[in-house]
């Protein structure tokens, strides 16, 4: 059978006809075949490395493998897998955030090995890192917050974060960078100029 002249929805259909077998198999294969670019350009936009965007369009394929018998066809197919390709990307980008969270959190606990002047120091910016964590947390808008992560921490650019969060402003990402960058500045201005670059 000539799979590829089938429509999205026909693909479908086939892959999850009841039994299964070689005909259903060969249908995903067509349907995921056809769509796999369009996927590792998104997920490249969304990570900003081959590596892991290859590593990110395996897992929104696999997540679209188990879901697919839930697609209704109230909209185009591509449509729906951009969907998931979103969620997946942003359900990454927060177990990231929460294994960096969690790995500062054994950081600010940690005691200092000696007293030398440069161990004071750095217990002092633990705590700050702790605080702006904080800050992040009870001073920002949730999407403030989700914004200067992925921009700050897992390095992805303005464009692609407003792509990914489906932003509706005219700035887009850009807006919620200046706006949570202000609030946070105004209470940790003289530490984050110590950062220089950095920030």
């Amino acid at each position: 059978m000539d799979f590829d002249s089938l429509s999205d929805e026909q693909l479908i259909a086939r892959a999850c006809e009841a039994g299964g077998g070689a005909d259903a198999e060969a249908a995903r294969g067509a349907l995921f075949g056809r769509h796999h670019r369009q996927v590792a350009a998104w997920c490249l936009r969304f990570c900003g490395g081959r590596d892991e965007a290859a590593d990110l369009a395996q897992e929104v394929f696999l997540r679209v493998h188990e879901r697919l018998g839930s697609f209704r066809g109230e909209s185009r197919f591509s449509t729906w897998l951009y969907t998931v390709a979103r969620r997946v990307a942003i359900n990454r980008g927060e177990a990231a955030r929460r294994r960096r969270t969690e790995s500062l959190d054994d950081e600010a606990v940690a005691e200092p090995v000696d007293g030398t002047p440069d161990a004071e120091s750095t217990v002092g910016d633990a705590q700050v890192f702790a605080a702006l964590r904080d800050a992040m947390r009870d001073d920002l808008e949730p999407l403030e917050a989700k914004v200067l992560y992925l921009h700050y921490v897992d390095g992805m650019t303005l464009p692609a974060i407003t792509e990914l969060l489906a932003l509706p402003n005219r700035s887009g990402a850009k807006a919620y960078v200046v706006g949570g960058r202000r609030k946070l500045e105004r209470r940790f201005g003289a530490w984050l100029a110590r950062q220089g670059g950095a920030w």
